[in-house]
């Protein structure tokens, strides 16, 4: 907040008649003057000797600290954001929800928040460190105006996801829809909103404590080492979680192999409800689908397996580099294509008309 030119006015013209700057504290204070605005008055005068009072040089923001601050908040924004995405999917996988999000989404989610964690984190550890030097090597620039304004702005996005998890948890709570998914969930960003509003809290009120004293406090805050070693340990967690590149890229593939066969088989049902028997071929399907089939194996260009069997039984059949678990959803959709051992495997299936939407089974 700017000081009132009357205030300044007043501490400049009493520095100049020789009074104190006790004297002049207690004279401005009587009149009811705030005692943080007055000290931020007269600090604004440099204590040397003079016989006129001297201002002290103002801080200004030059553009390179300017780019270094907002730098230094995006990578906390984006660092802080990915670490609850990283702990959310944690969670998710080690509490499989049947009714959740699929397994393979999370795990997408997870390889781009990891892989954004590990840019983003060291851009905003290496240039706080930077800031924290200039600093300490010029005290005043703690009361940086666009430092403040971000701060600011950073305490009051936290204190909403602060005050939105505790209302969404409580809420969750009278409802008796409060299970560990949810509590752990609610921890973290509880946590993460806290610790980033507690720590800039403290800077904030450094910065505009007692302005006499403008020396870089040396006591050490244990929340900058807590939040890297979360973030280190997230990091290690989800590499973990993930499996080796060459394993991800296995997976990819089979999740590819089991959506053409998805596609196919609905491209199955669409054929039988509208000739009234199976196609004979995949080629036929192929050629008699108004959708785009792929019947080739994405690697080795092999042609997926299939069988005509009973009336519209059939079966459809791809070979799999890696054995997967079950996927409730899937099953209950009659599409057990997410449930496969590593190497061929065949899913016996049958077309049905009712799983059509109404307009493509007229």
């Amino acid at each position: 907040m700017m000081l009132s030119p009357d205030l300044v006015g007043f501490v400049k013209e009493g520095l100049g008649r020789g009074l104190s700057r006790d004297e002049i504290e207690d004279i401005l204070v009587r009149a009811g003057w705030p005692a943080d605005q007055v000290r931020r008055a007269l600090v604004g005068f440099a204590d040397v000797e003079s016989p006129i009072p001297v201002p002290r040089p103002v801080v200004s923001t030059r553009p390179r600290e300017a780019f270094l601050y907002v730098v230094m908040f995006m990578a906390l924004f984006v660092s802080a954001f990915n670490l609850g995405v990283v702990l959310f999917a944690l969670v998710d996988l080690a509490l499989p929800d049947p009714a959740g999000v699929p397994s393979e989404v999370i795990r997408a989610a997870l390889r781009l928040s990891v892989s954004a964690l590990v840019v983003a984190s060291p851009v905003f550890a290496c240039v706080t460190r930077i800031v924290r030097r200039g600093v300490e090597a010029q005290p005043s620039a703690r009361t940086s105006r666009i430092r403040l304004q971000l701060t600011y702005v950073t305490l009051f996005v936290a204190s909403c996801v602060l005050v939105g998890a505790v209302t969404v948890l409580l809420y969750s709570f009278l409802g008796g829809e409060l299970t560990a998914r949810f509590v752990l969930k609610a921890l973290t960003v509880t946590a993460i909103a806290g610790g980033a509003f507690s720590y800039y809290l403290r800077d904030l009120r450094e910065a505009e404590r007692d302005p006499r004293d403008t020396r870089v406090p040396r006591r050490r805050d244990p929340l900058p080492a807590i939040g890297a070693a979360t973030v280190a340990v997230a990091v290690v967690s989800g590499l973990v979680a993930l499996g080796s590149p060459a394993g991800q890229r296995r997976e990819r593939l089979d999740a590819r192999r089991a959506q053409d066969l998805r596609v196919i088989a609905r491209a199955v049902d669409r054929y039988e409800a509208t000739h009234e028997r199976l196609p004979a071929t995949l080629d036929e399907l192929q050629r008699g689908s108004d959708v785009q089939v792929a019947i080739t194996d994405p690697v080795t260009r092999d042609p997926y397996g299939y069988e005509t069997g009973e009336g519209t039984a059939y079966e459809l059949c791809a070979v799999f580099e890696l054995a997967t678990t079950t996927d409730e959803r899937e099953l209950r959709r009659g599409r057990p294509f997410s449930r496969h051992e590593a190497g061929r495997h065949c899913f016996p299936l049958r077309a049905e008309r009712d799983r059509l939407d109404p307009a493509a089974s007229r």
